[in-house]
């Protein structure tokens, strides 16, 4: 009898339950907040922001925007979506520009989406139409116009041939090379010895007496000339090749 008991126990421990016999699990349906901003948005406001802060600045030259890194988008409650961009490190041509979309909704601020832009300048510029060693005297027939991408340096290129003609390479200067404020300077127009006019203003009157140049000069350097007058040493820039001025205090 045990042994019948103890079957049919079992028997009805195999047996399915109904849902309202045993225990109940109850599993939360995940929320979909109901607003999308696909990743195109993010790019698109960035874009506009630093198409305005190009124009604010002035900017003028011919320029392109493309996307680093860049949110996948987010997802938001329902209500009015919004955008406030800034720049705070301002634009960084070539390199990594850090724009900050702000989403706000109904005005205000959700969240704050970093997107990694990079901007591109272009400018007509003058190179190097053939190599040019160091100590060359430049010349029209040594360059020429190309377009050429500005990638921020510290230095100043030139939009026109005669900025440069006359100018002398500094160092050696490769076909194509852009033509820049480091690798040309001017050439040299005071030689030592050279006679030339040392002007002063005294007391607000020009006084201009004969000097000799005791070293070479370019425009706008700082050389030693003695006046001939008082066979005094002096310092005086010079202004060009017949002229050194020097201040007096």
């Amino acid at each position: 009898m045990n042994k019948i008991l103890g079957l049919l126990l079992a028997v009805f421990l195999l047996l399915p339950m109904s849902a309202s016999e045993g225990a109940k699990v109850v599993v939360a349906p995940t929320v979909q907040l109901p607003q999308v901003i696909l990743r195109e948005a993010l790019i698109q406001q960035a874009t506009i922001g630093i198409e305005d802060y190009l124009q604010t600045g002035g900017e003028t030259r011919r320029h392109t925007i493309e996307s680093i890194n860049v949110p996948a988008g987010l997802r938001l409650p329902d209500g009015r979506i919004t955008y406030r961009v800034t720049l705070p490190n301002g634009v960084r041509f070539s390199k990594g520009t850090l724009v900050n979309v702000d989403v706000l909704l109904n005005g205000s601020k959700y969240t704050t989406m970093r997107c990694l832009m990079r901007v591109r300048a272009y400018d007509m510029m003058v190179v190097a139409n053939k190599q040019l060693v160091q100590g060359t005297e430049i010349t029209a027939q040594d360059l020429r116009i190309d377009e050429r991408e500005y990638k921020g340096e510290n230095w100043t290129y030139f939009t026109d041939v005669k900025q440069v003609l006359g100018k002398v390479a500094r160092r050696g200067i490769g076909q194509g090379e852009i033509i820049t404020s480091i690798n040309i300077q001017n050439a040299v127009i005071i030689h030592s010895g050279d006679l030339i006019d040392l002007t002063a203003v005294v007391n607000g009157i020009r006084v201009t007496t004969q000097g000799k140049a005791m070293e070479n000069g370019r425009e706008g350097d700082y050389i030693k000339v003695k006046n001939l007058a008082s066979n005094k040493v002096v310092r005086g820039k010079v202004i060009d090749k017949n002229n050194v001025e020097i201040s007096v205090r």
